[in-house]
């Protein structure tokens, strides 16, 4: 495993400004991350600018995470709401290139939302034909787009690695990959394992979170066996831990993600942590894995 570390900016805060960003890339930086992931909920409201100058500043590569909303829903059987998430994800794409990320990568292939009634034929042919559209633009401007498979209460159409590929495949796509999410898989996966190397070849990121979401090595999730998985499927993708506490967050996506208890009072420490469990699994899977 060859890839970077990096950590997501919610871990300090969902405030992008001057002030948060500088602290939150700072901190990265000091603590050894190599990345810092940024979400856009609204690509048009990122500050591209202070992006580019506090990441530059710290040296840290960036990493740009996206989440579609319901009035942005590429799936949607409204033409007018599909057109428009499919043009809010273009404009990801061109804003990756003009920051000179190598990828956006998220909730892109629906909305995040609580759906209620899973995905027809119709629908999965719509995001496959904008897809394929996306992934051309992507080619263009030479970025990549990342399918993050989600729990079933975050989102539909890609809540499992077979099922994100399974629409990359329908796209014709060659710019597409699968974004990890462990928190998601400990949920959706019946045999996370053997998920990994059936989509191997498509595995372009992965997010590492816990099964709660709070501290990293705090739940229940085998981060061990998940490390040695990836070591052994030959995964060279990049990590970012993604954990989250409500003493940090605002209300709204609080109660986006359901995040009704404090996992810590303090980023840094979290920070820290997470960034000491990463570097050990990673060695730990390699050394594992290492033929004599």
């Amino acid at each position: 495993m060859s890839g970077k570390i990096g950590v997501h900016s919610l871990v300090f805060s969902d405030q992008w400004d001057a002030s948060n960003a500088s602290a939150a890339c700072r901190a990265a930086s000091e603590i050894g991350y190599d990345l810092i992931e940024v979400l856009m909920f609204d690509p048009s409201a990122l500050d591209i600018p202070l992006t580019r100058r506090v990441t530059r500043e710290t040296g840290l590569g960036l990493r740009l995470g996206m989440a579609l909303g319901p009035d942005a829903d590429i799936s949607s059987a409204d033409g007018m709401l599909a057109r428009r998430g499919e043009e809010t994800v273009a404009r990801a794409l061109e804003i990756a290139s003009e920051l000179e990320a190598p990828a956006v990568s998220g909730i892109t292939y629906a909305a995040f939302s609580n759906y209620g009634a899973p995905a027809t034929k119709d629908a999965r042919a719509r995001v496959a034909e904008s897809l394929s559209r996306l992934d051309r633009r992507a080619g263009e401007l030479g970025v990549r787009l990342g399918l993050e498979p989600v729990n079933r209460y975050e989102s539909y159409l890609a809540n499992t690695l077979d099922e994100a590929a399974s629409l990359i495949r329908a796209s014709g796509g060659s710019n597409l990959f699968i974004h990890m999410d462990t928190f998601h898989m400990n949920i959706e996966e019946g045999d996370i394992a053997a998920a990994i190397h059936r989509n191997a070849s498509l595995l372009g990121y992965a997010h590492v979170a816990d099964s709660n979401r709070g501290v990293l090595g705090g739940g229940h999730f085998d981060l061990s066996a998940y490390f040695r998985t990836l070591e052994s499927a030959g995964y060279t993708g990049d990590f970012t831990v993604e954990a989250f506490s409500s003493r940090v967050l605002s209300d709204a996506l609080v109660g986006g993600v359901r995040l009704w208890r404090e996992a810590w009072e303090d980023s840094l420490v979290a920070a820290r942590s997470a960034y000491d469990v990463l570097c050990v699994m990673r060695k730990n899977a390699k050394a594992g894995c290492k033929v004599w």
